[in-house]
């Protein structure tokens, strides 16, 4: 980002407190007009004068407002709702689109991006505690300020303690325990000295959850007529076990960063729709190693890097209930009794190589970023091994001919992005880019954008954008295998978008701001199960489409012992064919945290939504609007640099539930009811 227009966007707010405060403060800043910044840049102030459509959150803020995790603190932000699958992987959907795409935005944590392969989605991150976040930056729509990162629908930048510490050298730890034998600790600790620097975190989360499911798919005779009796329901295992570590050194112009994610998941309503047993459970695992190294070209200041990725996916879970009959495997054909059930472990590895180079600096008076990546991913194992088909006990190897996933699946991809950034005047400010994305055989993706921010006056401030923007299949809807339930399309070519936005934020001070902005967003060849009736199978496919029109706003207000926050949207949103799609009209959010005196404080936060209507074809009612409230109280001892909360979520036991998929459960997918979570945390 060009220094002019920073250290302009940073002498907006600034000029405001010096007229609420002291004017020598505005002096003093001054001095130093480069430092200031660049400083501006690198920690991320003044959002509200870059070009996207952005939410901020403080991570401490958050905590006070009761918000335990990073999926909590999401279900705040104007414009975003939560979704979940029978698998109970969950899934942010922005503004109504696609809710049954995992990789409608990405996830960066400390500059990395964290998706995984297999989804294209980041589950395993939601659960992190809030306690491990500095900051929370939610970009909605196209775009992402992080360089080579594009969300389709939006972006969230996840600054944690460890990548960004407040001080030298210090350590930040928090633990916590609460309903359904909830543990979670964590503990964040950096140190510098001279030119290098380590930074190292890690935290584990563990719950002992079991969720009410009702008749699950078998009643809609997804295994056949003959096995429909054997539908059930009653409790299903949705218990999480999670462990994250990540380590940071930089040494001059060198870095490395290396980050492990282990994530356990009860199986919950179940891979094929049919209801996990107790002891079910899938595994979402990752791990990456990046290493790099920072160089100058001249006027030019340049990074490249390389980056060792591993996804996996494991399941291991019964996959139909006793008594099941389904034909053999092999000729002549019988039918095969499962007196045990149906059981089945399903496991597999995928490795990507990544390399990333980036230059930036100014040119014709604007800041001018190229850079070039290029992946590579494949099949590093895969096993599949189920009850034997033909005689219905015992366990067979089934890997090599009826694999789950594509063994010899592979992804090549290749990108190449510009943007430019420049001052057209005192008032405006111009930027663009251009990405070009080729994968496989795949057709290249031109994505241009163009965004203008507008200062009116040092208290008023208009933002326009253009831009269209791409999301690619995941592995999954490519490459799934021997499932009727989900089979893969290694043909799928890549949804698209065209967004149109339009942002008025008004500074009433500095703490104390209102935005309000318009959009809509044509969506098209997106990506959906459909039922073929002559393979007997759900499959991947193009061709849904969508316009999403709709206003969102946020209230912001800061006094010294009270914060207020509140955001509201409105979207309407249909098919191609004039069919209302399954998005709720309205939401409003919010939380106040109130400091009672230097010791105690407590908070508020709550949420609502309108009806949610069904897609076309689903005659089941609408679902409920809902509101849940949360409530915390904590202590703080000073002294000791430590303080302890208590949380109660969904205070008043409101029932809330996720849309389960026409033709399987009939009943939606369930969610917790009223918890309580008491948590310590400092630093020393």
């Amino acid at each position: 980002m060009l220094n002019r227009f920073s250290l302009s966007l940073f002498f907006i707010p600034m000029a405001l407190f010096s007229v609420e405060n002291d004017s020598q403060l505005f002096t003093n800043l001054t001095e130093d007009m480069n430092t200031i910044a660049q400083t501006a840049k690198n920690q991320r102030a003044n959002i509200d004068y870059l070009p996207y459509i952005m939410s901020v959150f403080d991570g401490e803020e958050l905590s006070h407002a009761g918000v335990s995790s990073l999926k909590d603190a999401l279900s705040l932000v104007a414009g975003v709702n939560i979704a979940s699958d029978n698998l109970s992987l969950f899934n942010p959907v922005f503004r109504g689109s696609n809710p049954v795409a995992y990789g409608q935005s990405k996830l960066i944590v400390d500059g990395v991006e964290v998706n995984d392969l297999f989804f294209d989605g980041y589950t395993a991150y939601l659960s992190m505690p809030i306690d491990m976040i500095k900051r929370i930056e939610v970009v909605r729509g196209p775009g992402s300020y992080s360089d080579g990162h594009s969300g389709y629908a939006g972006s969230i930048i996840v600054t944690t303690h460890k990548g960004e510490p407040t001080q030298m050298s210090g350590v930040h730890w928090f633990a916590s325990a609460g309903s359904y034998g909830t543990r979670k600790a964590g503990v964040s600790y950096t140190t510098k000295h001279d030119d290098l620097s380590f930074a190292a975190d890690i935290y584990t989360v563990h719950d002992d959850l079991a969720l009410s499911y009702g008749m699950d798919g078998l009643s809609n005779n997804l295994l056949g007529v003959p096995n429909a009796h054997l539908s059930r329901s009653g409790d299903a295992p949705s218990a999480t076990d999670a462990t994250m570590a990540s380590v940071s050194v930089k040494k001059g112009n060198f870095f490395v960063d290396g980050r492990f994610s282990a994530y356990k998941h009860g199986s919950g309503g179940g891979i094929n729709f049919a209801l996990a047993a107790d002891g079910d459970h899938y595994n979402v695992d990752q791990w990456q190693i990046d290493t790099g190294i920072h160089y100058k070209v001249k006027d030019f200041n340049g990074k490249f890097q390389v980056a060792m990725v591993q996804d996996s996916f494991t399941s291991h879970q019964l996959l139909a209930p006793a008594g099941l009959i389904l034909p053999s495997l092999t000729p002549p054909t019988t039918i095969v009794s499962y007196p045990n059930g149906f059981y089945g472990i399903h496991e597999a590895f995928i490795q990507t190589l990544k390399v990333n180079n980036t230059l930036s600096g100014t040119v014709y008076g604007g800041e001018l970023t190229i850079g070039m990546s290029g992946s590579r991913s494949s099949v590093t194992s895969e096993k599949t091994i189920t009850t034997d088909r033909n005689t219905g006990t015992g366990m067979s190897d089934y890997s090599s001919i009826l694999p789950f996933f594509n063994p010899d699946g592979f992804i090549n991809e290749a990108t190449a992005y510009v943007t430019y950034e420049r001052p057209l005047s005192d008032s405006w400010v111009g930027y663009s880019s251009l990405t070009i994305d080729k994968r496989n055989a795949l057709s290249s993706q031109f994505d241009p954008r163009i965004a203008a921010v507008y200062t009116i006056d040092p208290s008023n401030l208009l933002k326009f954008s253009i831009s269209r923007a791409h999301r690619n299949p995941s592995w999954q809807e490519m490459f799934t295998l021997n499932n009727k339930a989900r089979w893969g399309n290694p043909n799928l070519t890549p949804e698209t978008v065209i967004a149109y936005e339009t942002q008025y934020i008004h500074h009433f001070e500095t703490e104390h701001t209102l935005s309000i902005n318009l959009f809509q967003l044509n969506n098209n060849d997106q990506i959906y199960l459909q039922y073929n009736p002559t393979l007997a199978r759900n499959e991947y496919i193009n061709g849904l489409k969508s316009t999403l029109k709709g206003i969102e706003s946020e209230w912001r207000k800061r006094y010294q012992t009270t914060t207020f926050y509140a955001a509201y949207s409105h979207i309407l949103a249909e098919d191609g064919k004039g069919n209302t799609l399954p998005t709720p009209t309205d939401t409003a959010r919010g939380f106040i945290t109130h400091n009672i005196n230097e010791n105690w404080y407590g908070s508020l936060a709550g949420r609502w939504q309108s009806s949610t209507p069904r897609v076309a074809g689903d005659t089941r009612s609408n679902m409920k609007s809902i509101t849940v409230i949360d409530s915390s109280i904590g202590y703080k001892l000073p002294q000791k640099h430590c303080e302890v909360q208590l949380s109660v979520k969904n205070l008043f036991n409101a029932t809330e539930l996720y849309p389960s998929p026409i033709g399987t459960y009939n009943s939606d997918y369930p969610a917790p009811g009223r918890t309580f979570l008491v948590t310590f945390r400092g630093n020393f």
